[in-house]
């Protein structure tokens, strides 16, 4: 799996992507139902969106890793119903 995805290639039914993205908005939300998360927007090479959010859990993991404005190349990988993103290296 050596080929860049685009957010647009993103489907439910692949259960592995890599992508190269810029993080052009992050937050931490916090509510009474979800804890504490990390809210992003994504965008790729073809201006292409997404939002993603770091559940509470892994809060710790993610945190230090990334920061608005930075690009990443992401490996997000399906399970069941649930997108778990690993983050590669930054660019």
């Amino acid at each position: 799996m050596s080929a860049m995805n685009n957010v647009s290639d993103l489907k439910p039914f692949k259960s592995m992507w890599k992508v190269r993205v810029k993080i052009i908005r992050l937050w931490k939300q916090y509510s009474t139902a979800s804890g504490e998360t990390i809210e992003m927007v994504f965008v790729d090479s073809r201006g292409d969106k997404i939002h993603r959010t770091v559940k509470k859990d892994e809060v710790g993991q993610f945190v230090h890793v990334l920061q608005q404005g930075q690009t990443k190349i992401l490996f997000l990988l399906k399970f069941f119903y649930f997108i778990h993103i690993f983050v590669y290296f930054s660019e």
